[in-house]
C-alpha cells in the first residue's frame, strides 16, 4: 500500500472555529447516533478535537473563529500508517456512513467535494490530522473587522492557518 486510493482536496471556509464531515444522506435517525451538539460538546480547541457518530463528524479549529483552510478526505483500502508530523494532532474515531458519501460542510451550509468510500451502509476508520500551517507572526485570532473585503476568492477570511487531513479505511480492515 503506497498511498490513498482515491482523494479529495479544496480550501474550506471553517466558521465559529468548527466544520463537520457529514454523509450526503445528512444526520442519522439511528438510535445511537449523537445529535449535533452533543458530538460538537465532545470536542474542543485544545483538547480532544475530532469525534464521530454516525453519518457525521466534527473537527475544531485551533486557529481561530473564521478562516479558510486546506482539507483532504482520503480513501484507503485497508488502515494506513500513521505520520507524525511537526505540528500535527492526530485523532482516530469510527464513522458510520449510511450512503458511502461524505463531505466536509460548515454551519453555513457550505460544502466541500464529495468522496466516493464506495460502500455504503458500513462502519469506517476516520484518522484526522490536524495540521498548523501558520505564519509566525499570527495569532491566529481573527474578528470580522479584520476581514479582507478585496479578497475576493472567499469573503476575504484569513488563510494558511491550518490543513486539515482525514484519511477512511474500513472498519473491518478489508479493502474492497
Amino acid at each position: 500500500m503506497t498511498g490513498p486510493r482515491e482523494y479529495v482536496k479544496d480550501n474550506f471556509l471553517v466558521d465559529y472555529g468548527s466544520f463537520a464531515i457529514m454523509d450526503i444522506d445528512g444526520l442519522s435517525s439511528m438510535a445511537a447516533a449523537l445529535p449535533p451538539e452533543q458530538l460538537f460538546a465532545q470536542t474542543s480547541q485544545d483538547g480532544p478535537w475530532f469525534a464521530a457518530t454516525a453519518n457525521m463528524a466534527v473537527a475544531r479549529s485551533r486557529a481561530g473563529y473564521h478562516h479558510i483552510v486546506a482539507i483532504t478526505l482520503e480513501l484507503w483500502e485497508k488502515e494506513p500508517p500513521v505520520e507524525y508530523e511537526p505540528k500535527a494532532e492526530v485523532h482516530t474515531a469510527e464513522m458510520y456512513s449510511s450512503s458511502g458519501r461524505v463531505r466536509a460542510c460548515n454551519s453555513g451550509g457550505e460544502t466541500g467535494p464529495v468522496i466516493d468510500l464506495g460502500k455504503p451502509d458500513a462502519l469506517w476508520s476516520v484518522r484526522g490530522y490536524r495540521m498548523d500551517t501558520s505564519n509566525p507572526g499570527l495569532d491566529g485570532e481573527f474578528f470580522p473587522d479584520e476581514f479582507d473585503e478585496d479578497d475576493e476568492d472567499m469573503g476575504g477570511y484569513p488563510e494558511g492557518l491550518e490543513e486539515f487531513r482525514f484519511r477512511f479505511w474500513p472498519k473491518d480492515g478489508r479493502g474492497e
